[in-house]
Formats: C-alpha cells, structure tokens, sequence
C-alpha cells in the first residue's frame, strides 16, 4: 500500500526546513513539523487563536503560514495568518522557535449577494534574493529582480546567513524602486537592523485568491468564482466566474501560477496573463479503480521549479503494469501525498483501423491489408513525439487456434501528431479467429 506521510488532518505545506513537511493538528491545537514517513519533529502550538473546525487547507509563503476554515453556523469562511515565533531579530539574536502564532485574518461572510462555500485558496506571494550585500545601517538593498514588487509592499528579509547575524529576519515597507538597478530604497530609523549576504531571501505577499463554488447571484448556484483581495488592504481587487472555479478542492501558488484540482484534473493559471485563459490542464490519476468516482485531493503543494505536484489524499488508485489491473488503497482516517510530475510523459494510447470496416474473405486473403495507428497523448491531452511504439498481434484464446498475421513495421516512432502506424497482412489460416492487436511504447 503506498503510504508515506500518515498524517492525521487534510492539510499540509512545506515551511521554512527543507526536506520537512508541515500539518495542522486540530486535535491538539498544534502546527506539526513532519518528515516524509511520518516522523512528528517538532509540535509548536497554537497562540492566540483557536480552530473551531477543520483546517481545509495549509499554505506558507516563506515567511507566514495559511489557514482557511468554515465559521460556524454556516456564516462563511476566515483564512487566518500566521507565524512560527519567536523568530531571531537583532533584538533577541538568540531567540527559538516555541509556538505558532496568530498574526491576521481575513473574514468573508455570507451577504445577499455572495455565499461563501469553499475548500481552496492560495497566497500569492513571491520570493525574490539580495544581491552582493546589505549591510547593517543600509538604506537601500539591491535585488536580483524587481518585478511584482510596488510601492508600500512590505518585504521580509531573512533569515541571513551574514556572520554575526546568523538566522536574523526583519521587514522593510517599500519607498523607491530604480527598475534598472534593481535598488529597493526604505525608510527605517537606524535603517537596517541586520547584515544579509547574497542569495539571502527576501519575500512578499501580493493578495489571497479564494475559490467559491457559488458566483455573486446570492444564491448557491454552483457557477464558481475565483475572488482576489488584496493584501494587507484586504479590499476586492478581482474577480473571475466560470464553473472550472466550482468544485475545486484544492490549490497552490508558485512562481506567477495558481494550480487547482477540479475533480481529477490539475489546472494551472498564469497570472501574468490578464485573461485568465488555462496554461494547462493535466489528468492527475484520481480515478477509483471501478473508473467512476473521483479520488479528491485535499490540499496541493505546488513546486514548479521542480516540475512536480504533491497531491494529499485518502485514497489512491494504482495500476499492475502487466495485467493493467486497477487497484485503489484507502487510508482513511489517515491522509498520505502522492506526487505528480509536469513533465510530459505517455499517460494513454488509442488504437484506430483504416478502413475501420473489413472483412477478410476471399481465395487470397493476404490482399485484405488494413493499417493500425497508435495514438499517443500525455498528461495534458497533447499529442507525444518521438516515441518507439511496438506493435504485436496475437491469436485470442477465445477463438479458435490459427496463425496470426505480421505487423510492418513491428516497431514505428510516433510524429508530431503523437502518431505512429503499422500495416497488418493477414496469414493464411482457413479458420475465423481473434486477434488481440497491440500497441506498447517502448
């Protein structure tokens, strides 16, 4: 059974240790520090908050961590803000980490115009390093990239490698930006607290993007809508309706992209773009093995600079490459991840006949040559090239025994259609029989 994690609630995220993963524990009110079998690290727990119901999903934007839950009595939703405290400053250098801290939050009510019925969001946020050194008393750091970044963002520092800073962070509220240079100016009494070395982080928040399934008709009309509001101003800066935004039950940010999983697809959206068109949609194998029920996903970590997806879930859906044979493991109560790559690779492959009607009769049925074309098609529906596609043909045990015929080529690679084809020539048997025609990818 593929398990991994075995946590205990429907949320996780990555946090500020690589190579850990992070869980909010209702039961005991605490945010959990995890490896990826499982092993508790570290327990930190909630200060001055409370969840009153389920985490439906965890975020961390390198600096806060995230959490949506419903309000009680079907009042609406709050995503709450938070912090891992104390974290190391020039004023407590020696500071260590003990408990999970509320910092924020915003509220959204149902109103006459808007019901609020949600299982994802995300935050879009972004990570940007210093360049050469930001010394202690300095005015103005310098970037490796200014994009995204305006005037009155806060951006949070940190922690610093610098000698004699080690693990320091601080926040500094944009004044100036010189786009060519790459220079961030800031007023701060003193200005910096700390040094920072190159390729220190440097990270920001630019707004929380919420899916509800219902648009603003006041009704639940399951049109689906993907609502931004700004942050920290928390005003209403966008909103985009379609029924891809209904149903969706879990999402991410990174780089410039929010991935989401509606049903058993991944979608992802670029917002460089202004449009608001897919940039892809991927099958994410989150089929039951009875190819009827969705398996859902509960919450997502996107790392697109890995080309990779962790998908939490109770359920997963495997396949015995030999027989084809479908499985699906259950591990409910428990949750585990299951990864899923973006890079391309054969997720099916379709044959069709030309002429797609035929009978083989006649003195000389060797003449009654039909064609086989193998049609190949990745995770995101488009078609595969380059890929060697081994074609068989073999007599049924349901009919009766014969000779197969030949397939040539035995072996064709796929063009840029995701195409590749073979010829059958009948053989001579004087039975009817059965045959299994095959397509591998080699």
């Amino acid at each position: 059974m593929p398990v991994n994690i075995e946590i205990n609630d429907g949320n996780f995220s990555f946090g500020p240790l690589n190579g850990f993963f992070y869980t909010v524990n209702k039961q005991i009110n605490s945010l959990l520090q995890i490896e990826a079998d499982g092993t508790v690290v570290n327990t930190f727990p909630v200060t001055r908050s409370e969840f009153r119901n389920p985490i439906l999903e965890l975020h961390y934007d390198g600096t806060f961590f995230w959490t949506m839950e419903e309000l009680p009595s079907t009042l609406g939703m709050v995503i709450k803000k938070w912090r891992l405290h104390p974290h190391k400053t020039a004023d407590f250098p020696n500071a260590a980490v003990s408990e999970f801290r509320w910092q924020d939050e915003i509220t959204l009510l149902n109103l006459p115009n808007i019901k609020y019925q949600s299982e994802a969001f995300c935050v879009e946020h972004y990570h940007r390093t210093i360049q050469g050194v930001a010394n202690q008393g300095d005015f103005t750091i310098k970037l490796n990239e200014v994009t995204d970044i305006d005037l009155g963002d806060v951006l949070y520092l940190g922690p610093s490698d610098f000698a004699g800073f080690i693990g320091q962070e601080e926040s500094i509220t944009v004044q100036g930006i010189n786009v060519a240079t790459k220079d961030i100016s800031f007023f701060k009494q003193g200005g910096l607290d700390s040094s920072y070395g190159p390729g220190n982080d440097v990270d920001f928040q630019k707004g929380l993007w919420v899916f509800n399934d219902h648009s603003f008709s006041g009704t639940r009309d399951d049109r689906g809508t993907l609502i931004k509001f700004d942050y920290p101003s928390l005003n209403l800066a966008t909103i985009d309706t379609g029924a891809k935004y209904s149903r969706v039950t879990a999402a991410d940010f990174d780089l410039t992209s929010i991935s989401f999983v509606r049903d058993f697809v991944i979608m992802k959206l670029n917002l460089n773009t202004t449009t608001f068109d897919l940039e892809s949609s991927l099958e994410a194998n989150l089929v039951d093995a009875n190819k009827f029920d969705v398996l859902k996903v509960y919450d997502l970590i996107s790392d697109l600079s890995n080309n990779l997806y962790y998908k939490l879930q109770q359920k997963e859906t495997t396949e015995d490459l030999p027989t084809g044979t479908l499985t699906t493991f259950d591990f409910t109560p428990d949750y585990n991840f299951q990864t899923q790559p973006l890079l391309p690779f054969v997720n099916s492959t379709g044959l069709r006949f030309e002429p797609t009607r035929f009978a083989i009769t006649g003195a000389s049925p060797k003449s009654r040559k039909f064609t086989v074309y193998a049609e190949t098609r990745d995770q995101f529906n488009f078609p595969v090239l380059g890929k060697s596609i081994q074609f068989t043909n073999t007599v049924a045990n349901e009919g009766n025994p014969g000779i197969p015929g030949t397939m040539d080529p035995a072996v064709d690679v796929t063009n840029v259609s995701g195409t590749a084809r073979s010829e059958y020539t009948p053989s001579s048997t004087p039975t009817d029989i059965i045959l299994d025609i095959k397509a591998q990818v080699l």
